[in-house]
C-alpha cells in the first residue's frame, strides 16, 4: 500500500525535475549561443574580454586574447602626454576585421571619450593585420592621469574588445603654456573691467 502511494507521488516529481532540467538547458543555449555567435554588431553591443595580465603601455606593446576568436595587439608611439598626437599601432592575429577603433577614457576621472577609428592597407583575409592610426589624450590639471585604451574590433561575429590601463604625465612645457594662456584671459578680463569702470566714472 505504502508502495503504490509512492508510486504515485513520484510522477509529479519527475515532471517538475524535468521541466526544471530543459529550462535551464535553454537559458544555457541562449546564453552561449548570443554569446559565440548572435552578437549583431548592428545593435552596438560589444563582448569584452578581460587582458590575461597588467601590462603597461607606456613601456611595451600590449597584447590580449579576444575568446576564441583571435588576438589583439596595442602599441602607442610617441610622448604619452596630453593634447600631444599619439601613433596607434594595433595588430590582429586570428580574426578577419571589418574595423578596428580604440578609445580612450579615464580611468577614474571622466575626461570623455577620445575615439580613433583606424586603418588597414592589409588584404581582408589575412590571419594577421596591422591597424594604424592616430589619437591624442585629453588635459588634465593633475601631474599624473590614469587612462584606459579600449581596442573594439569589429567582425561578422559582433564587436570584440578587450583594454590596457595605462598612466600619462603632462609634458612642462605644455603645463606651462597652459598656465601662461590661463593667466593672459585673466590680465586681460582685468583689463577690461578696469577701462569699463573708467568709462562709467568719466560719463559720470
Amino acid at each position: 500500500m505504502y508502495r503504490a502511494e509512492d508510486d504515485n507521488a513520484r510522477p509529479p516529481l519527475l515532471n517538475l525535475l524535468i521541466v526544471v532540467t530543459l529550462i535551464t538547458i535553454v537559458v544555457s543555449l541562449y546564453y552561449l549561443i548570443d554569446y559565440y555567435l548572435v552578437r549583431d554588431g548592428s545593435n552596438g553591443k560589444v563582448t569584452w574580454f578581460a587582458p590575461n595580465q597588467s601590462c603597461e603601455l607606456s613601456h611595451a606593446p600590449c597584447s590580449a586574447e579576444l575568446g576564441r576568436f583571435g588576438r589583439v595587439t596595442l602599441s602607442l608611439e610617441g610622448d604619452i602626454s596630453p593634447l600631444t598626437p599619439l601613433g596607434i599601432h594595433v595588430v590582429t592575429e586570428g580574426v578577419t576585421p571589418e574595423g578596428v577603433e580604440v578609445d580612450f577614457i579615464g580611468r577614474h576621472m571622466d575626461m570623455g571619450v577620445k575615439r580613433s577609428m583606424l586603418t588597414t592597407t592589409d588584404a581582408p583575409s589575412a590571419e594577421r593585420q596591422q591597424w594604424l592610426g592616430e589619437g591624442q589624450l585629453g588635459f588634465c590639471s593633475s601631474a599624473t592621469m590614469a587612462w584606459r585604451a579600449q581596442i573594439i574590433v569589429t567582425t561578422e561575429r559582433g564587436r570584440l574588445g578587450s583594454w590596457f590601463d595605462f598612466d600619462s604625465h603632462p609634458q612642462a612645457s605644455t603645463a606651462e603654456q597652459l598656465e601662461s594662456s590661463v593667466n593672459q584671459l585673466f590680465r586681460n578680463e582685468r583689463r577690461s573691467r578696469s577701462a569699463h569702470d573708467s568709462d562709467r566714472r568719466s560719463g559720470s
